[in-house]
C-alpha cells in the first residue's frame, strides 16, 4: 500500500486553509462555556442575523469540532450546494484530546458526535439544520492498525477507513462567509473548565486588545448572558483553577480590580 499519510499530506498543501473556527462561532455562545452543557433552545443575535441553537452544545463539543479541522486530511467545499465535508483519522483526534493520564474513551467521543446531530442551528432564512449531518467512512482512505501479532508473509495487517465527516450548511456558510481562525486548539483544551476555554476562544477572534484591559464581568456576561451573585463567585473561582493554564494562552486576570488582559494573542492566523 502507497504511503497515505504522505499522500494527503502533499493533497492538503494544495487546499486553502478553511481554519478551525469562525467569528460567530467563538463569539456568540452557540457552545456553552461549559464542559457540561444541557439542552437549551436559545437565539442570539449576530452581524450576520439571527441564529438559534436548539441542542446540547458545550466546549467540549467545541473542542472535538477543532481538534476535526486542524487534524483534518482533506476537505471537500461545495459552495453552491452549502456542503462542507472533511476527511479525518478518528484515532488521531481521540488522542490529541486526550490530557493528563486520562486516555479519551471512544465512547464520550460518540456521545459528543451524537449531540451534535441531534442539534439543529437556524440562521436568518436557511432552514435548520443539524450542525453535523452525519459521519461516514471513506472508500478511498485507509491507515494501517497496529498489532502486535507477527505479520504474516503474502498478507497485510488489518486497514481501518478514514472517517468524512459532513456538516450542516450553515457551518458550511458561516465557513466561506465569515473571517476564518487558524490556531493550535490543545492549549485551550487542556484548561480545566468551560468558561476559561471560551474565553479564550472568543477572544482569539480579536486581533486587537484594550491596553487597560476587558472588564470582567462584562467580558464573560458576553458567552454566558447576565451574571450575578453566587454565580459570578463560582465563575471567578472555576478562573482562578485556570490562572496558569490561561498565562499559556496569553491571558492574564487581576482579580481584586476584576480585569482581564491580553499579553500576546498566541500564534492566530486569520483568514
Amino acid at each position: 500500500m502507497q504511503d497515505v499519510e504522505k499522500i494527503l499530506a502533499e493533497k492538503r498543501k494544495e487546499q486553502p486553509d478553511i481554519g478551525v473556527t469562525t467569528i460567530t462561532l467563538n463569539r456568540l455562545p452557540i457552545f456553552q462555556p461549559t464542559l457540561r452543557a444541557k439542552y437549551q433552545e436559545k437565539a442570539f443575535e449576530s452581524p450576520y442575523g439571527r441564529i438559534t441553537v436548539k441542542g446540547r452544545l458545550g466546549q467540549n463539543h467545541k473542542s472535538l469540532l477543532e481538534t476535526i479541522l486542524y487534524l483534518r486530511k482533506l476537505y471537500d467545499l461545495d459552495e453552491e450546494n452549502m456542503s462542507l465535508r472533511v476527511l479525518y483519522n478518528e484515532y488521531e483526534v481521540k488522542k490529541y484530546l486526550t490530557t493528563g493520564s486520562m486516555t479519551y474513551s471512544y465512547e464520550g467521543y460518540k456521545q459528543l458526535i451524537e449531540d451534535m446531530k441531534q442539534t439543529y442551528i437556524e440562521l436568518g432564512t436557511m432552514p435548520p439544520e443539524p450542525i453535523i449531518k452525519g459521519i461516514t467512512p471513506s472508500n478511498n482512505y485507509w491507515r494501517k492498525t497496529k498489532s502486535n501479532l507477527p505479520s504474516i508473509k503474502g498478507k497485510e495487517l488489518p486497514y481501518i477507513p478514514y472517517m468524512i465527516i459532513e456538516f450542516g450548511s450553515v457551518i458550511c456558510y458561516l465557513t466561506i462567509k465569515e473571517l476564518k481562525f487558524t490556531y493550535n486548539p490543545k492549549p485551550i483544551i487542556q484548561l480545566q473548565n468551560g468558561i476559561s476555554q471560551a474565553i479564550a476562544r472568543y477572544l482569539k477572534t480579536h486581533k486587537n486588545h484594550p491596553s487597560a484591559g476587558y472588564h470582567l464581568k462584562t467580558l464573560i456576561e458576553h458567552l454566558t448572558g447576565s451574571i450575578e451573585g453566587q454565580e459570578w463567585y463560582n465563575i471567578k473561582r472555576l478562573l482562578k483553577k485556570d490562572v496558569e493554564g490561561l498565562k499559556e494562552n496569553g491571558i492574564t486576570i487581576d482579580f481584586k480590580k476584576n480585569r482581564l488582559f491580553m499579553i500576546e494573542n498566541y500564534n492566530v492566523k486569520a483568514s
